[in-house]
């Protein structure tokens, strides 16, 4: 509370010039506020309030299947329904894939009638021909697998040139912030000019400019390091397949070369029934080509655009929970003990004067941090802070994302 009183001073000082009269006015005035400022402190006998933005409860959309967009039908704020179509994706090759297995079900219900039927040398040399096709599709799976493995290679290389370029980013940072502090002491006891001051926060800035590009930087290597691996399994999917179906197609050929049995046609309906299950999983495929909202809410961010490429798994669109709001703000350390989690605060907005708002604390950081740099002084953001989450409970229906709000905690609602 001393140091805010000596800012002040400062200020006045600054703002206040002209005669000597005029810097006697401006003592006795900056006394004047440093006496009603403490004295409104001291009249509190909880925590002082506290300053928060609302937020809100972000449910992020992700892409189940890969494709390019064909169209996006929604934009940012737009209030969005459950099952709404948000997006779609090219559906071609899930098409295909759908038709794919269609044929394949028809096939095996074929043979299974076939087989029920009895043997005809058509129907071996039919089963001939399968081997060799199912030879031919393990040769292209194993080309493809070896590209996967060195597109792996090349992403696996990128990733950790970015990691380390970060981890530099970061002592370097780390290196910065501790000058910095020290830089504060010497300024403070007016051992340092402003400007080297201000250089050194500069110097600050700038390393956590440097760090927060190179995180990008990391997002995306290991986004596409992840792709890669994907890329990898379904390779190697592909090949199991490939071989599986080579043996099926082999032991098929043996089976219908010695007749049907009592055995060939029950694998015949397993096989129909594993034809039945690829359909079904084809056209699950194609149903996630269409993105939509998966409950009530407002669209915040869009990630894509048309003619874009999405990966499975990025993240195309963020929505807001429909009347999930929270606010956070940071409590110095000396006064952690003074809240717990569950205990209700009042919460007062700007645009609201005379309407008092309930929240409830959900959670406590357990880490210590500097105060955010949106706290008004440099002597404030100096402090070692935690921050604290609030579940907004009344006001939903006035209280929007981005509403300044401030939080009365460690008193109960008043």
């Amino acid at each position: 509370m001393k140091e805010k009183g000596i800012v002040s001073e400062y200020s006045l000082r600054n703002i206040v010039g002209g005669n000597d009269m005029h810097k006697r006015k401006a003592s006795l005035l900056g006394g004047s506020v440093l006496l009603l400022f403490l004295t409104a402190c001291s009249a509190d006998t909880g925590l002082s309030d506290l300053s928060g933005t609302i937020e809100a409860e972000e449910v992020p959309i992700v892409a189940e299947v890969g494709g390019s967009v064909l169209s996006v039908q929604a934009e940012e704020g737009d209030v969005l329904k459950k099952n709404q179509v948000i997006a779609e994706l090219d559906k071609r090759s899930y098409q295909i894939g759908v038709n794919e297995a269609e044929a394949v079900l028809a096939q095996a219900a074929a043979k299974l009638e076939e087989a029920k039927a009895g043997t005809r040398s058509q129907t071996v040399k039919k089963g001939i021909a399968g081997v060799q096709q199912a030879s031919a599709n393990i040769q292209l799976s194993e080309a493809r697998l070896k590209q996967a493995q060195a597109n792996l290679e090349k992403a696996r290389e990128q990733l950790a040139q970015a990691e380390s370029q970060l981890a530099g980013a970061e002592r370097t940072l780390a290196y910065q912030q501790q000058r910095l502090r020290e830089a504060l002491e010497l300024y403070q006891k007016g051992a340092l000019a402003k400007r080297d001051f201000d250089t050194q926060q500069e110097a600050v800035n700038q390393a956590e400019t440097q760090v927060n590009q190179l995180k990008a930087q990391v997002s995306a290597a290991r986004a596409q390091y992840a792709g890669a691996q994907e890329d990898l399994e379904a390779a190697r999917a592909q090949i199991a397949t490939a071989k599986a179906q080579w043996e099926s197609s082999a032991a098929e050929l043996d089976l219908l070369q010695e007749g049907s049995t009592d055995y060939t046609i029950k694998q015949l309906i397993a096989a129909e029934k594993q034809a039945q299950a690829k359909l079904d999983l084809a056209k699950l495929q194609l149903e996630k080509a269409t993105i939509t909202a998966p409950e009530d809410g407002i669209l915040l961010r869009k990630n894509i655009t048309e003619g874009e490429v999405a990966k499975a798994g990025a993240t195309l669109f963020t929505m807001m929970r429909k009347d999930k709001l929270k606010v956070k703000v940071y409590i110095p350390e000396a006064e952690l003990g003074s809240v717990r989690v569950g205990e209700k605060v009042s919460l007062k907005a700007d645009a609201y004067p005379d309407q008092t708002f309930t929240g409830v604390i959900r959670s406590i950081s357990d880490k210590a941090e500097f105060t955010p740099k949106n706290v008004q002084t440099k002597n404030e953001r100096t402090k070692l802070v935690f921050a604290v989450t609030i579940d907004v409970e009344t006001g939903l229906d006035k209280l929007k994302p981005g509403m300044p709000v401030d939080v009365r905690l460690g008193q109960g609602v008043k």
